[in-house]
């Protein structure tokens, strides 16, 4: 028995951007974006069309703090209740941004009640979200949830509501040719652990799975060519179909140990999320081996190999890709990884993993990764 549900309306191709001037006709909006000066063409398309923004809202910073959403709520909250829709035009921490927005509608208490007091988010009726990513990694256009870190109290918190799923994605890869390779790199790997993940996990269905394979294919055939080739603009569509997989993927079953690992990681010791929840898939694979026959069978598909012939080609792609691999790369020390992976096994997506903490850490031993 399973289900699956994503109800995103994906709109996909190159120079789809344009398409946004249609589906915000006669509507009032506001757009969350980066402050970098290429952000600017897109949002000088909508200040200078029939119909321009009731604001413009730049002040989004990576990995989105709490403290940065609470003045960004602030700044909202005297034309919360006009608006139609948030447009997203950016990576992952734009479209999560505007989920904090659409969610809460100006309401700081809303917010602080989650991230401060713990409480269930309350969200009702959200504002509709039109995102346009501009980076092929975290899929938040087409998921339900975004992650909201609280630097000063070293957390992390996850808003997931139902309603909080885009009402239409627009993937234009045009947009993403003038990304930096590490970036690229970084983003096209966090796609590849979303699609990974969604496979080992306890809440994998056959279509989550279909999805997640193709995903990991695309990554890894397509990722070390566009790191070599970034205005290829196949390449990038083929990046950004792959991101699209795995989106449709981990929509539905949330992700698992290697996310869970990451995010101390990057709290900690500023690596990127994409390079934080990667470093560690071959030893994931491995640990895999003889666990779940489903899993293992999907698995295999990736490389078209087994499980321990598959993590060591990953581990190749990974090098190529100058991916940190051990230790001493990471710049952590042994105590700190144990205290790491034994938090990660205990947490929300550690739990959604179908392995287990013995086979992992004898995986890790065969690794070479002390």
């Amino acid at each position: 028995m399973w289900n699956y549900y994503n109800p995103v309306d994906v709109v996909f191709g190159e120079n789809k951007f344009s398409e946004i001037h249609k589906i915000l006709e006669n509507k009032k909006y506001v757009v969350v974006t980066h402050p970098e000066e290429i952000f600017k063409k897109y949002t000088d398309q909508l200040n200078t069309s029939s119909n321009p923004p009731l604001m413009v809202m730049t002040e989004v910073q990576p990995n989105p703090d709490y403290l940065d959403i609470l003045t960004l709520l602030k700044n909202f909250a005297s034309i919360a209740k006009e608006v139609d829709h948030v447009v997203a035009i950016g990576g992952g921490s734009v479209t999560d941004t505007a989920k904090a927005l659409a969610a809460f509608k100006g309401n700081e208490n809303l917010l602080t009640d989650f991230v401060r007091n713990k409480k269930t988010p309350y969200v009702d009726d959200p504002i509709s979200i039109i995102a346009v990513p501009t980076t092929s990694g975290t899929s938040s256009e087409l998921t339900c949830w975004a992650t909201i870190w609280d630097k000063e109290k070293n957390g992390k918190l996850s808003l997931a509501h139902k309603s909080l799923y885009p009402l239409k994605a627009i993937i234009d890869p045009v947009i993403m040719l003038d990304k930096p390779k590490g970036l690229t790199i970084s983003t096209g790997l966090d796609a590849l652990s979303h699609s990974m993940e969604s496979i080992w996990n306890i809440n994998a269905n056959p279509v989550s799975a279909m999805h997640g394979i193709v995903g990991s294919q695309l990554i890894i055939e397509n990722l070390p060519l566009l790191a070599n080739d970034l205005k290829n603009i196949t390449l990038r569509s083929n990046v950004a179909r792959a991101c699209v997989h795995a989106g449709l993927a981990f929509s539905n079953t949330k992700t698992a140990i290697a996310h869970n690992i990451s995010y101390p990681i990057t709290l900690n010791y500023g690596i990127q999320h994409g390079i934080a929840c990667s470093f560690s898939l071959p030893m994931i694979l491995r640990s895999m081996l003889d666990i779940n026959d489903e899993a293992e069978n999907r698995l295999k598909m990736i490389f078209n190999d087994d499980l321990i012939s598959s993590a060591t080609k990953l581990e190749s792609i990974l090098r190529q890709l100058n991916i940190p691999l051990n230790l001493n790369e990471l710049k952590i020390n042994k105590d700190e990884w144990n205290k790491i992976v034994g938090d990660a096994f205990m947490g929300e997506r550690g739990k959604n993993f179908l392995g287990n903490k013995n086979a992992f850490d004898k995986a890790v031993d065969e690794s070479n990764f002390f």
